[in-house]
Parts: structure tokens; sequence; C-alpha cells
């Protein structure tokens, strides 16, 4: 018996010598949709109303992250869900040949989907005309991206999208689906065979990372019913059980991190939303860490990014001040335009300003709590350390 114990730890403590740092690259909601599907100005007129991305250019905004990956050469590129704008196949298509290039080039790649890429109905957004498009569904999903992530894993969840994967020797990532058909939810069977995934990982002497679409942590008060994972407590006591520290997500569109006594979670910005942003995690030799954003380099594809939040932000606060003075309402149009955006981008940066009092003498406006639970908080969610 001390014989096989001490075979095992000899194994640990080879896996933890053969490890060397690694560097992960982190985005999430993309929102893809081919151009094949769209009309410019007509996909351009509705992200200018819609909820702040982008939409229109993330064709170009994809390629310009995709040259930039072919620089930083990361080992690996995670995106934790809704690739897709709706699920679309021609999407899905046209998505997984732009991530190919980085496969190509050596950068593994490893996705989830979420609850915007399969089993939906799909449009296609025409000049004069909308049309019902080919959609994704579950089975087809996971067979169109079985060679990102859940066809070439070490172990494979039969009972959803959910799998074990190796990042590099001596670090796992643990996907879990709560989408492909289940409705946000990571199903009881899934988190069964979480036990088996994470025993393997364990006598492996590996350390893990789980990724999840949908949030383990409420990240917004404000934002609790369809952002959590339903289970999201029963999901987050077994990877706590194991020891896993730290989890990628997004679905929130806003950048920010939550954490409690033994679990990080970065939950990554819309990659359509301003300022473009990627997180880039750094793991050294000794499983510590330390994430921090990077916003892409292309100035012109960042300013058509900011127009569209702001446009959209716009089109939800104007409507609230009505009947108020013009200089009144204009400081607090500008102010709710850079909170926002701020926040979305995940820090604050000023909170000393006089259009935020004006809404803090108006708490019957709906945005003012808003506004005031933004400006509340003075960390910033775009770096944190720790150790797995």
């Amino acid at each position: 018996m001390k014989r096989i114990l001490s075979l095992a730890f000899f194994s640990c403590l080879l896996i933890f010598s053969l490890f060397s740092s690694v560097t992960i690259v982190h985005i999430s909601d993309i929102h893809y949709i081919s151009p094949s599907l769209y009309d410019y100005e007509r996909l351009k007129n509705l992200s200018y109303k819609g909820d702040g991305k982008a939409t229109h250019i993330e064709d170009q905004i994809l390629d310009a992250f995709i040259d930039e990956m072919l620089l930083l050469s990361p080992d690996a590129v995670v995106i934790s869900g809704d690739l897709t704008y709706n699920g679309e196949t021609e999407s899905h298509k046209d998505l997984r040949a732009k991530l190919e290039t980085l496969k190509n080039n050596g950068i593994k790649v490893f996705v989830i989907m979420g609850n915007h890429d399969t089993g939906r109905t799909s449009y296609a957004l025409y000049e004069d005309r909308v049309v019902e498009t080919p959609a994704m569904t579950a089975m087809a999903g996971e067979e169109h991206w079985l060679e990102y992530g859940y066809g070439e894993a070490i172990m494979q969840d039969p009972y959803s999208s959910s799998y074990l994967t190796e990042i590099s020797d001596g670090l796992y990532l643990l996907a879990l689906d709560s989408n492909n058909g289940s409705g946000g939810t990571v199903r009881q069977k899934t988190v069964t065979w979480m036990d088996s995934a994470l025993k393997k990982a364990k006598a492996d002497g590996a350390k893990v990372i789980s990724m999840t679409h949908q949030n383990l942590f409420v990240h917004n008060p404000r934002y609790t019913f369809g952002y959590q994972i339903n289970n999201a407590s029963v999901v987050l006591k077994k990877l706590e059980a194991y020891g896993v520290s730290l989890n990628l997500s997004g679905h929130l569109h806003n950048q920010h991190i939550s954490t409690d006594s033994r679990m990080v979670e970065i939950a990554a910005e819309s990659f359509s939303d301003w300022p473009l942003q990627y997180g880039i995690l750094e793991i050294n030799d000794d499983f510590s860490y330390s994430y921090s954003t990077k916003e892409i380099d292309d100035e012109s594809l960042k300013s058509e990014a900011l127009r569209t939040f702001d446009l959209s932000t716009k089109s939800k606060v104007e409507g609230k001040l009505e009947g108020m003075e013009d200089e009144t309402k204009e400081a607090m149009l500008d102010t709710a335009l850079r909170l926002n955006r701020e926040y979305f981008r995940g820090y604050v940066e000023d909170r000393e300003d006089p259009g935020l009092d004006l809404w803090l003498l108006r708490p019957e406006l709906s945005l003012t709590s808003y506004f005031s639970f933004i400006a509340s908080d003075n960390s910033d969610y775009r770096k944190v350390e720790g150790n797995l």
C-alpha cells in the first residue's frame, strides 16, 4: 500500500515538474453572424438600437483578433459560449473556418455553446426582407465543433456537450455545458459525471480550470435569473470539493470578477462590445496566475464599436429624461454614457461627477439605482491574480 502511495506521489511530482508557464486567451459572446446573412446598413441600424454589440463589424473584429493571436501565439484560446448571433448554421460554419487559422498555427481552441448557439429560430437580415435560415440543432452543434474541445477530450460527458481536455502537461480544462438542450442548467447526470472527470484530473496530478457560459456567481444583483446557472450552487460545490479555484464565463456581456473564499470567476465582456477587449491569463510554472485584459489594436474598429455602444445607451436613456431642462438632460445623459461604457469595460474611473448627483436627486427614475450601483464600486475587474 505504501509503495502504491509513493508511486502516486512521485507521479504527481513528475507532472508538476513538467509544467511550464502557459498563456490562455479568453473571449466570450462573440455573437458572430455570417456576412452572407445580412445587409450591412440594415444590421448596422439594428446594432445602433440594440444592446451595444457592434455585430455589423464583428467579421472585421474577428479578423483583427486572429491577426493579434498569431503574433501573441498563446497556448490556447477559450471561448465561453454565444459563438453566433442566433444559431445560424452558416454563422457556425464561417466562424469555425476563421478559427481554423489559429489551430493551423499551433494554437489550441476550445469552445462551449451558449444560449444563442443551438435550438433557436434563425433569420437572415437582407435589405428588403427577413428570411428564416437553417439553424444549428444541439446534436449538430456538438458534431460541428467536435475538434474544438469535445471530440479531442480526455473525457467526454455522454449526457451533454461537457468535456475534460488538456491545455498543457499538468493543466486541464473542464468545459461545462448548460445550454445545448438544457436551458441554462448543468444536467444532474453531468454533475455526477464531473466526479469522474475531476477524479481523473486528480489522479493525473493535473490542475483544473473550469469554463461555463452562464455564471456561477451573481455579478450584479439586478441580473440574476437567466444569468446565473440554474443549479449554480450544486456545480460550485462540486468544483470546490476538488479544489478547482478558477472559472471562466461570459453571458453577462460586461467585464466582471466575483469571488468567494475558494473560487474566482472571471466573466468576460462580450467581444462585440467596446472596447473590444480579450482576457490574457498567464499561468506560471508554480501555478500562480495573473489575468489582465487587452483591447484590440485597430482604432477604427474600436471607434465604431464605441459609437454603437453609446447610441445603444442613448436610445435607452433619453426617453427617461423627457421634460427636463436641456442643460440637466445633457449632463445626465453624458454621465449615463460614460458610466455604462466604463462599467461594461470593467472599471469606472471617475465617481465625482455632477451628472451623477443629478441622477441621485431623482430616485424615482428606474435607471438611478443602476447608475448608483455602478458608481459605488471602485474595483478594477480587468485584472486579478491568484493561485490554482
